[in-house]
């Protein structure tokens, strides 16, 4: 008896999940190895060295913002629930408008050689996520996780990032760069932002599990108390057959 209760109890652990709140890391942040823009209205200047990063595409100005991050030495693994932003501030924007992220897949240019005219030659996949630059003064994020987790897999070291105002948006932004003149305003240079988050159970995946393990706790009882009736019962009649036998 006390051998078929360890058996149920057993059983009741493996078919019934424990409840437990996902383990949610401080955010990683990686700061960029370089930072720039190319600006199609002088194509062959550089612009590595400003304080901003200036992204445009209105009748007299056309700018790309690129961003260049080291992936190499990412503390987590990801998982299916990991998360990574692309993080700018913006301190000045006259008027609305909507930018997209793509990744880049060229990592070998440097701030002292990046114009618009070698930026043409690099290959760019379609845009990712996109966002509405509306307030100076606010921190705006654009969603890369697919485009990071691509070139983990694909062995990038480094990974770029241009930023373009979508087609149908006219506009301009100026985004704080990494080469702050101040201690105090480095703070808001790009970001790349790594969350890890353990996988969430569904409740209601849950719900089921638990019934089910109920469930067939249940019916396994119901199998072991038949079980022990119908070998009681035959242990009776084999007495009762012992004893018409020596009378």
């Amino acid at each position: 008896m006390k051998n078929k209760t360890l058996f149920l109890m057993i059983l009741l652990t493996l078919f019934v999940p424990s409840f437990s709140i996902a383990d949610i890391s401080e955010p990683e942040k990686i700061m960029p190895l370089a930072d720039t823009y190319a600006d199609a209205w002088n194509a062959t200047s550089t612009y590595g060295q400003r304080d901003y990063l200036e992204v445009a595409d209105y009748a007299s100005g056309l700018s790309i913002i690129v961003i260049m991050f080291d992936i190499s030495k990412v503390s987590h693994v990801l998982n299916a629930s990991s998360e990574i932003k692309l993080r700018l501030y913006c301190f000045y924007v006259p008027s609305p408008h909507v930018v997209g992220v793509y990744w880049c897949v060229n990592n070998t240019w440097n701030e002292e050689n990046l114009t618009f005219v070698s930026l043409g030659g690099f290959f760019k996949t379609d845009p990712g996520d996109f966002v509405k630059v509306t307030s100076a003064g606010v921190w705006y994020e654009w969603k890369v996780t697919s485009f990071v987790r691509k070139a983990i897999e694909e062995n990038y070291e480094k990974i770029t990032f241009t930023l373009e105002v979508m087609p149908q948006s006219e506009g301009i932004a100026w985004f704080a760069s990494k080469d702050q003149t101040t201690q105090e305003f480095r703070e808001y240079s790009p970001q790349l932002v790594f969350t890890y988050l353990e996988p969430q159970t569904n409740p209601l995946d849950i719900l089921a599990k638990v019934a089910l393990g109920l469930t067939v706790t249940v019916a396994i009882a119901f199998l072991a108390y038949k079980f022990s009736k119908t070998h009681t019962r035959k242990k009776r009649r084999v007495r009762r057959k012992s004893l018409k036998n020596k009378r």
